[in-house]
């Protein structure tokens, strides 16, 4: 397989969307403990045009992409529990490609309920597991206010919160209302009528999706030594002593956090929501500006590759 060539979005340098080149790349071979997958659908997150911009460094050049499903279609030396034909999905970097390879433990079976479109929508819930539970140590009983529950990664916290029996408040526009409702919410605050300050108080945890001044405010409504948990940007250390609250990251992505949003999915307690569908692979800037300049909207944004 060495000698095949597949389409693959390259970056050579860093910029924007005019480097998302689509190019030839050698069909990459699976090494040991790694399987080769046949990608059908990549997700779409903030950290690929992050990257592309300069944000944050990789080596160059590189293919974007950092999850997506698929079909397996060659193990490497000592793979065991997945064979050639399994349907797939989990964290795959380079997933801006047509094939990819990936350590085995990365990827777990894709329930048949879902498309493989939902499926490479999952990271949004490996990251709010970490933010929640490994960093925010969210328990039952909590009050924890949700920014953007309809998001990528707050549609899925709205559901691990209510799964994990908190008292969940998330912020939302008016037309998601009903969306974050359906997912668990207690209460959902249309952000845009009011500040969100001016509506809730005295909760336990904030989990900041957004950015901006909504990460300063936000410390306005934690109950003393209350924790904001932030994905996106960290406040100023004063203003949080001064609030009498804590602040922590909380962009974690860990083996084990992907292993328990995966045992909720395959019971059915959480979903993945796909916002937009883009294809084909040519169409990887389009996502990617869409993703930058999108506006508020409902779950993930996904990268259509192959067809099944």
């Amino acid at each position: 397989m060495k000698n095949l060539h597949i389409p693959a979005i390259c970056v050579h340098e860093y910029g924007g969307p005019e480097q998302l080149q689509l190019q030839e790349v050698p069909v990459p071979v699976p090494a040991k403990d790694q399987v080769l997958i046949k990608i059908v659908a990549s997700g779409v997150n903030p950290i690929d045009w992050k990257i592309r911009e300069g944000f944050m460094k990789h080596p160059l050049p590189y293919v974007p992409g950092v999850e997506a499903s698929g079909i397996v279609t060659a193990v490497g030396e000592g793979v065991f529990g997945k064979k050639v034909g399994d349907e797939v999905y989990g964290a795959v970097d380079g997933s801006y490609a047509t094939y990819a390879v990936t350590p085995a433990e990365l990827l777990f079976r894709k329930p048949h309920s879902l498309t493989f479109e939902e499926a490479a929508a999952m990271g949004g819930a490996k990251t709010a597991w970490g933010a929640l539970f490994d960093v925010g140590r969210l328990v039952k009983g909590q009050r924890i206010l949700i920014h953007a529950g309809a998001g990528g990664v707050g549609h899925f916290a709205v559901q691990l919160a209510y799964n994990a029996g908190a008292y969940v408040i998330a912020t939302a526009s008016a037309e998601n209302i009903d969306f974050v409702t359906s997912l668990g919410a207690d209460e959902v605050i249309d952000y845009k009528a009011a500040p969100f300050e001016t509506q809730v108080s005295s909760v336990d945890i904030v989990l900041d999706t957004v950015g901006g001044d909504t990460t300063e405010r936000s410390l306005q409504v934690l109950k003393p030594d209350g924790l904001l948990v932030s994905i996106v940007q960290m406040p100023d250390p004063e203003k949080v002593t001064a609030a009498g609250v804590r602040a922590q990251w909380g962009g974690t992505k860990t083996l084990a956090a992907m292993k328990e949003v995966h045992k909720l999915l395959d019971k059915g307690l959480i979903q993945p929501y796909v916002r937009k569908i883009f294809q084909p692979l040519s169409q990887a800037a389009a996502a990617q500006e869409y993703s930058k300049n999108g506006g508020a909207g409902r779950g993930k944004i996904v990268l259509k590759i192959s067809e099944v």
